[in-house]
């Protein structure tokens, strides 16, 4: 009990004026990063890309099929159809 004595022994000095106060604009949170959940799926690339590097994030997709770029064998167009006719064979 003591203790709580020597807390409020000191003086508290009133609050002036209100219009004199600071803008209060809200409680401000600060999250913690390390604290976040993971997302899924492939990581995030945490290295600094440089010239070279722009070049190969933007190759056109080559079809492993036709030849063609700008598609992959999944969406070419030329094979349409003769993965079911090749199974009747």
């Amino acid at each position: 009990m003591d203790q709580v004595r020597r807390v409020y022994r000191a003086r508290f000095r009133p609050l002036k004026n209100p219009a004199t106060w600071p803008a209060y604009h809200g409680p401000r949170f600060v999250g913690n990063p390390f604290l976040r959940r993971v997302a899924k799926g492939r990581p995030k690339m945490t290295r600094f890309l440089n010239e070279m590097d722009s070049c190969m994030l933007r190759r056109l997709r080559r079809c492993k099929q036709c030849g063609a770029e700008g598609h992959s064998r999944n969406r070419c167009r030329q094979t349409a159809g003769q993965s079911a006719g090749s199974a009747e064979e």
